[in-house]
């Protein structure tokens, strides 16, 4: 309304410009029990329990299927592209923004959280939580999957063979990529979504979002193809 009134438009599309940033949704996490957070251990690398390292492991084992629901729309992936400084490489680190998770600066237990920066505004707030938290769970549930880091370094100056070799993980790099790791790796969200529902979002996702995209000609294309 603000910008309407001033003549002008807001957005929240992940990547409206190109070769600029996109727009994000952070998230941040913790869990507690009984007054605890139980991301908290003092001493340990920013000041991170096991059971947080699990929780953050969850989320990047299951990382299509979570993308699937925390960026759910083929712009989504053009924020997320490698070379444009976005959250894609999943690892985490309290001293810089290169990581896909980072650790925010904060003093003892209460400010003790992990901050997911790969999720944006297209997502259904309460799919991308709910997804997001059962993911976490399942980590601690399995007692801790692999985890990368965390590291330090800005991850943004590696090439994609130098992350590759330091067996980095990434997110996908498209909305159908992230949908058809989806159909593969559904049974954690049991708790919160059935097979159907799963493969009702799949169908709709590819009928809304990635065939209409994939089948028409884009601007980009004119130019580049037209006169060839």
């Amino acid at each position: 309304m603000v910008a309407h009134l001033n003549g002008k438009t807001a957005t929240f599309m992940p990547k409206p410009i190109y070769n600029d940033n996109g727009n994000g949704m952070h998230v941040h996490q913790s869990l507690w029990k009984d007054g605890k957070n139980l991301f908290y251990k003092e001493g340990e690398y920013a000041n991170l329990s096991k059971t947080a390292l699990d929780y953050l492991s969850g989320i990047f084992a299951h990382k299509e299927a979570v993308a699937s629901f925390t960026n759910p729309s083929t712009n989504s992936f053009k924020r997320l592209l490698p070379g444009f400084e976005a959250p894609r490489i999943l690892t985490y680190s309290s001293q810089n923004r290169s990581a896909a998770c980072r650790i925010p600066y904060g003093a003892g237990e209460m400010a003790t959280r992990i901050e997911t920066r790969f999720p944006d505004s297209v997502a259904c707030p309460y799919l991308a939580f709910a997804v997001l938290m059962i993911a976490g769970l399942d980590g601690i549930k399995q007692g801790g999957y692999p985890l990368a880091g965390p590291f330090n370094e800005d991850l943004f100056e590696l090439t994609r063979e130098e992350i590759a070799e330091r067996k980095i993980p990434e997110l996908p790099n498209t909305f159908r990529d992230a949908l058809e790791g989806l159909e593969k790796d559904y049974e954690f969200l049991a708790p919160i979504m059935s097979p159907e529902y799963v493969q009702e979002y799949v169908d709709y996702m590819f009928d809304r979002h990635v065939i209409p995209v994939e089948g028409r000609p884009t601007a980009f294309e004119y130019i580049s193809t037209y006169s060839c």
